[in-house]
Formats: C-alpha cells, sequence, structure tokens
C-alpha cells in the first residue's frame, strides 16, 4: 500500500486501490489495509481516507519461503487474527500461505511470478522459475476461493487447485472514466516497468516504422527500469541511434493524476507485452476512451475485442504493430468507434461500484458458506 494513493507501483497496487475505492463508495463495510513492508522496523497504523492501514516490519527471507513458513507469515497471521475481521480478501502472494489463517478468506490471483521470471530472463531465471512453480502449485491447491481477474487466469489455475473460483475484475479509479478529451494529434502513449516484459524496445522498433512510413506521430513513454539498467540504456540507444529525440519523449515514472493527462491527450494506447494477466493500463485506457493496440497473449485477449474494443498484435511482430498504429492514427472516425466501443465495456467490467458489488457479493457468500 503506498504512502499516497495516487501514486501506486505497478498492477497490483493500482488494482487493490480501485477496489478499495469502490468498496469506500459503500456505507456497509469497514476497511482495513495490512502490509509489511521490508524497511519499516516497527507498525505503524494510520489512517488513509476512510481506510485504516496497518504498515508491519519485514524481513530479509526469500518471499517464496516467507508466505509458507518464515516470520512474515507468521506475523501477519497473528496480527490479521488480532483485528477479528469478518473476512479478509488477499491481494498479494502472501496470500498463498494463508490457508490455515482460520478466517474466512479469499486470495486473488494477480499474476503467476514463474511466468514473469520466465518473460523478463533476469539472473538464475530457470532456477526460481521453478521454485515458484512449484510455490504457486502448493499454495493454490490449499485454497477454498480464489479471485480470478480474468479467463486467462482461470485457464492456469483450474488444474492446480479445487478451490471455487470467483470471476472478478480489477477495478481501476472512478477518475479514469472522468477524463476530459485533449486528444492531440499523432500522439502514441505507452505505461509500465521499462523491462523485456512489457517490451518498450518492440514498440519503439515499431515506431521506426511509423516514422518511416511518413506519419507525424510522437510517442511518450511512461515508466522507470526497476533494475532493468541495460534494457533501459537499450532503448536510449535505439532512440538516439535512429534520431527519435524530437519524437520520442521518456517522461520516468508518473502518478495516476500525471498518467490521466497523458490518457486525455493520447490518440492511442500501446502495450506490446510478452507476458500480462489483465493489465491495469488497458482497463484505465479503455475508461478513457483511448483506443488501445496490445498483444495478443495471456490475458490480453480477454479485455480487447478484435476490431471493436481495439487491436492485438504478436509483440514480436514490428510490422503489425506499425500497421494498427498507423491505421488508427490516419483515421478519427476508426478511432472515435472503437473509443465509443471500449468506453462501454470498461464501465460494465471496470467501474468500481460495479468491482466493489461483485465483491461484497462474494464476501456476503463465503462468509455464509464458512458458518
Amino acid at each position: 500500500m503506498p504512502a499516497d494513493m495516487a501514486s501506486p507501483r505497478g498492477g497490483v497496487e493500482t488494482a487493490t486501490i480501485g477496489l478499495l475505492r469502490g468498496l469506500m463508495m459503500r456505507s456497509d463495510v469497514e476497511l482495513h489495509v495490512v502490509t509489511l513492508e521490508k524497511k519499516r522496523s516497527s507498525i505503524v497504523v494510520e489512517e488513509m481516507g476512510g481506510v485504516t492501514v496497518h504498515r508491519l516490519p519485514g524481513n530479509p527471507w526469500p518471499m517464496f519461503l516467507d508466505i509458507f513458513f518464515g516470520p512474515g507469515k507468521k506475523l501477519l497471521q497473528k496480527y490479521i487474527r488480532s483485528l477479528k475481521p469478518d473476512i479478509v480478501h488477499f491481494q498479494e502472494t502472501y496470500g498463498l500461505g494463508m490457508f490455515d489463517i482460520g478466517i474466512p478468506h479469499t486470495f486473488t490471483v494477480h499474476g503467476f511470478d514463474s511466468l514473469n521470471l520466465g518473460a523478463e530472463k533476469k539472473s538464475l531465471w530457470k532456477l526460481r522459475t521453478l521454485l515458484w512453480r512449484r510455490a504457486e502449485a502448493y499454495g493454490l491447491s490449499k485454497q477454498r476461493h480464489i479471485v480470478s481477474i480474468t479467463p486467462y487466469v482461470r485457464r492456469e489455475i483450474e488444474p492446480l487447485t479445487s478451490a471455487k473460483i470467483h470471476d472478478i475484475d480489477n477495478a481501476i479509479s472512478r477518475e479514469f472514466f472522468e477524463i476530459p478529451r485533449n486528444e492531440r494529434p499523432g500522439r502514441i502513449f505507452f505505461a509500465g516497468w521499462l523491462n523485456p516484459r512489457k517490451n518498450a524496445l518492440g514498440l519503439i522498433r515499431a515506431f521506426m516504422k511509423v516514422v518511416a512510413a511518413g506519419v507525424d506521430a510522437q510517442l511518450h513513454i511512461a515508466g522507470e527500469p526497476g533494475g532493468e539498467t541495460e534494457y533501459y540504456q537499450a532503448i536510449q540507444k535505439a532512440i538516439e541511434e535512429n534520431h527519435l529525440e524530437p519524437r520520442v519523449r521518456l517522461l520516468g515514472r508518473l502518478n495516476q493524476q500525471e498518467i490521466r493527462k497523458e490518457l486525455s491527450e493520447a490518440s492511442v494506447f500501446v502495450l506490446p507485452s510478452y507476458q500480462e494477466n489483465a493489465p491495469m493500463a488497458i482497463a484505465e485506457a479503455m475508461a478513457a476512451r483511448v483506443p488501445v493496440v496490445s498483444s495478443n497473449v495471456c490475458g490480453m485477449p480477454y479485455m480487447i475485442q478484435e476490431g471493436k474494443t481495439g487491436f492485438l498484435v504478436s509483440p514480436d511482430d514490428h510490422e503489425s504493430l506499425a500497421h494498427r498504429l498507423i491505421q488508427l492514427l490516419t483515421n478519427a472516425e476508426l478511432r472515435s468507434n472503437i473509443s465509443a466501443s471500449a468506453r462501454r465495456e470498461a464501465e460494465e467490467r471496470y467501474h468500481p461500484l460495479a468491482v466493489a458489488t461483485k465483491t461484497m457479493a462474494m464476501y456476503r457468500d463465503i462468509i455464509l458458506h464458512s458458518k
């Protein structure tokens, strides 16, 4: 849980805040958030706009061990039990090991570290992938209730668990539905970590083809390397070697207000990732009426209806990505039609009130059947 709700880091924090804001609109719920933070040495409890946040000190144990056997799990369980909640909704990886907490609970599967590691290929990724795959399989096998944020997640977890699976999309903040359109013709926007999995370098290669086709376009890239220094340097090198400095802006990490401003001015949002479950950035762009081009892998095809609410391309097919970008940038009517369809779908699936209503119904069902 970030110190500022307007500055979440990554999709899980963004999704958690979206759900919290939806639940905060209701009068029949009291919300507490419990987090582990490695740099903290003592417990801090604070109020954040109607939510009580409990920040607990973390520890140096490897997470795939700590979630099942370590001091982190023990501290979380003891503290949560002391709060005596009616139900616990685990949003992060520690939920894998909380099957024995003794309180009605559910666990949202936001992602798979085993798959992310394979896409990013960091140090010792093969060994770490194997360890996480076993940890995920064990933790999922012990669950009684799981939230699946996309049919892709359901497909991945069904062979691993006998839990009841609840299909509920992630919520995005209501402010994304209120963004005024101030479109800057030719503006392409990307937001995400600048690492191999998100494939910003592939986007730049496609953008080179857009420019070569004579389209007057600009590319705004929001995000930070997150430890991927070499990849970030490769992005900078590609921009410099192809003389794209006047057309490409590296914006760094943006807060939610800054992202909304970029979306208000964008003609197209693009996310050519190799691995994603249900990226919040796509849902936010749909709510903001910005046409989306994303990859045709993992969970993204379940968010985008090809040709109706956006376009899907292979993450390695730079020609097709460039073609779709050119098609959207040069056809205002097409952009308008896709924007309207995407907005309607976003209201049904991602609006915080809609998601909170489905979530509360799940909570009541879990509590009723746990008695």
